[in-house]
């Protein structure tokens, strides 16, 4: 697998086309049918995890090569096939920005389908990773250029945390270790929560305390419209772990879906949890969303490039809620 980050003009390159979370697959439709075709639907067609229905990891358009025009070249997402007998060099090469900006192009080269189907099977997890790279990356830069400035300062005084939260946030619960902000629309809620408590041993990064934890600073701070009702963790089904390194620092993500107890609110969450090493603590920010009658899959994204940009800064919190 090779890469190449053209260093073509931006301003020269129309803006990318598509919705996020589409990938188009360039491949003639007999291969698209058959093994190859099957290949990618398995590969991106697969069920977004921690969602109260079914949607899938990407959204997938089929071109084939000779209506492959320069309409479809400035899409967002492309994956480019070719299995040709006469093909000279074969493997997989990553572009960006080779038609439009921002935009990643994934081509992949092979002289049999056989052939194809190995690189594919090598590679399919690197260009499942890359596609979602490519989306938060979108986010993200959109983040930083229409960024909320007072909400972001007032988070990192307050908690000596710095999240890139965009513009259309408001701040809506302070206490001592407790923050939440929120997106609201007629449509739908995108929430943020901020808490943090102290570190005792690794053990606090299991799932079972992770979520005792979670649901401790909801009862407490996340009520219901019913008197007596609160957000707590669904866990008829259960909700998922897993651990990598984000900034260089290791990650706890629990991804599951919310409910209101003593109500028939719900819907999908995804949170990520560092040490603070400096102030000795465990750091939560997670995002919910509430859209009954969409789907769900984008707005969490939209959660999850805030949730990554998270980062401990210097200065050092204020302790007393205002």
């Amino acid at each position: 697998m090779s890469c190449n980050n053209r260093k073509v003009t931006k301003s020269l390159l129309p803006s990318a086309s598509g919705r996020a979370g589409e990938v188009l697959i360039i491949m003639d439709k007999n291969q698209w049918q058959e093994t190859p075709g099957q290949g990618f639907k398995k590969l991106l067609q697969e069920d977004t995890p921690g969602l109260p229905q079914s949607e899938p990891l990407f959204d997938v358009v089929n071109i084939p090569q000779q209506a492959f025009s320069e309409l479809f070249r400035i899409h967002r997402n492309i994956i480019i096939t070719n299995i040709s007998p006469s093909a000279e060099k074969f493997g997989i090469n990553v572009e960006y920005n080779k038609w439009a900006n921002p935009q990643m192009v994934i081509t992949i080269v092979a002289k049999t389908r056989s052939d194809f189907m190995e690189i594919f099977d090598e590679n399919n997890q690197k260009i499942l990773s890359l596609l979602f790279k490519a989306e938060n990356v979108r986010l993200t830069k959109r983040y930083k250029k229409y960024a909320e400035q007072p909400i972001i300062k007032k988070v990192e005084q307050r908690t000596g945390v710095h999240l890139t939260i965009p513009k259309g946030y408001s701040y809506d619960v302070d206490t001592n270790n407790f923050i939440w902000i929120s997106h609201e629309t007629s449509q739908m809620i995108q929430g943020l929560f901020i808490y943090y408590y102290d570190y005792k041993d690794s053990t606090d990064f299991t799932l079972d305390k992770l979520i005792k934890s979670r649901d401790k600073y909801l009862k407490l701070y996340v009520p219901g419209e019913n008197r007596g009702s609160h957000m707590a963790t669904e866990l008829q089904v259960f909700p998922t772990f897993r651990s990598y390194k984000m900034n260089e620092s290791y990650t706890a993500e629990v991804r599951g879906l919310w409910k209101v107890e003593g109500d028939f609110m719900g819907g999908p969450f995804v949170s990520v949890s560092q040490i603070d090493e400096k102030r000795n603590r465990i750091v939560t920010v997670e995002g919910f969303v509430y859209a009954p009658k969409y789907d769900k899959r984008n707005y969490v994204r939209e959660l999850e490039a805030i949730l990554h940009s998270m980062e401990f800064v210097k200065e050092k919190p204020k302790q007393k809620a205002k």
